[in-house]
């Protein structure tokens, strides 16, 4: 699979293994990535070999440490894709954790940073890769997030 840079793609998946076997053909062509995860960044190491210079990660915890992101401050987290963004005119923004961003903040507030972050990588040539477990998320809620992807995987067909 082939991304197409200015989209926004939903990868429902137990575990990230689609997300991780794209990203890697990505980070292999020289393309910078933000990887915004519910594990921690050494963890993220282990399951993806990748050169440091292209993948920086980010770790949704409360931790008072630069690597990390307050999952109950969207904020934060909306300025750290958006700044990456603008130094990164083709950089892909991965999220893994989407539902610890939600039990902390409702799911319409979440949302809607993802709206205005799809709109931003339609505009730049990037791409907003979401994995998540479907089996996690309410129906309802899937498809308004089906809704603003210009793509969704499924490897439940």
């Amino acid at each position: 699979m082939k991304l197409t840079q200015g989209k926004f793609y939903l990868f429902e998946e137990r575990v990230p293994l689609r997300t991780h076997q794209v990203l890697r053909k990505e980070l292999d062509k020289g393309r910078k990535t933000l990887y915004i995860s519910k594990n921690p960044p050494r963890l993220l190491r282990t399951q993806l070999d990748f050169d440091e210079t292209r993948l920086s990660t980010m770790w949704l915890s409360a931790r008072p440490s630069p690597e990390c992101i307050p999952p109950m401050n969207l904020n934060i987290f909306e300025k750290n894709i958006m700044d990456f963004l603008e130094e990164n005119h083709d950089g892909i923004v991965v999220l893994n954790g989407l539902d610890v961003l939600e039990m902390w903040n409702g799911f319409r507030p979440v949302l809607d940073v993802l709206a205005r972050t799809q709109e931003r990588v339609n505009s730049n040539g990037s791409n907003l890769l979401i994995s998540l477990d479907p089996h996690n998320h309410y129906p309802e809620k899937l498809v308004k997030l089906e809704d603003i992807s210009d793509e969704v995987i499924s490897s439940y067909a």
